[in-house]
């Protein structure tokens, strides 16, 4: 990872395909700047589709702090490598067809500069949640109780860098749940946070396809969870909620 510079913020965007989606996220991120600085936050995006068709869309835009990178990280593992391209402060892993709403790219700002000297973890459930309210929390336990399944959505995960640059080469990562990973190793941190306030427009995306989405959420997901609950980092009762609440939504 590049030390140079710090912006405050890196949108970590993997991609594969998707053009016209990814076009319209690029879009949205530059559309309202509301006296935000170019410096002050970059815009990544990761392309693991081997005849490189992002770049196309890279290139129709003009800005210094938009950057493309190539990579044969298969399936969701480009997450994680789209994070390690990033050079902000906080890095926010965004699903190539989420939009930004006007005003939102300040407000993350923000949010960042405000909790710079704490780290505390921020994860954003945009109004998912059902209560449209920014909670902290002082336990993992606490946090992971009230974020209960949401711990799977990848545009809601986000991390300092400093703590990504600890574990990024020897963490081990699960091959779908690359964030997810990323997060139960955050488990002894003492300041989390959840911003529910609906700050983003996701757009409709072609069906996925490719793996076993019911055995990937009720067996791979759930094992990760069970492995936090197993080391002490959640409770029973949190364990418990996370299972109940994938199994009824």
């Amino acid at each position: 990872m590049n030390t140079e510079q710090k912006p405050f913020l890196s949108f970590c965007i993997p991609t594969y395909d998707r053009l016209e989606i990814l076009h319209s996220t690029i879009e949205s991120i530059y559309a309202d700047l509301d006296g935000v600085e170019l410096d002050e936050f970059e815009v990544i995006v990761s392309d693991n589709k081997p005849d490189q068709s992002a770049k196309k869309v890279i290139e129709k835009f003009s800005h210094k702090n938009l950057f493309y990178f190539s990579t044969d990280s298969s399936g969701f593992l480009n997450s994680f490598n789209s994070l390690k391209c990033g050079n902000g402060q906080f890095l926010k892993l965004h699903n190539n067809y989420t939009k930004l709403r006007r005003g939102t790219l300040r407000k993350m700002i923000g949010d960042v500069k405000e909790n710079a000297a704490a780290k505390g973890l921020i994860f954003y459930t945009d109004g998912l949640n059902q209560n449209g309210e920014i909670k902290k929390f002082s336990t993992f336990d606490a946090f992971m109780h009230d974020l209960t399944y949401f711990s799977s959505w990848s545009s809601g995960f986000g991390i300092w860098r400093d703590d990504f640059s600890k574990i990024f080469d020897s963490i081990k990562i699960d091959e779908f749940f690359p964030q997810t990973s990323l997060l139960l190793s955050q488990s002894k941190k003492n300041n989390y946070i959840i911003n529910d306030r609906p700050i983003f427009d996701n757009q409709k995306i072609p069906k996925k396809g490719g793996y076993n989405i019911f055995k990937v959420f009720s067996v791979d997901y759930v094992s990760l969870i069970e492995k936090s609950y197993l080391t002490g980092d959640i409770t029973k009762d949190t364990f418990r909620k996370i299972k109940l609440n994938l199994l009824y939504n």
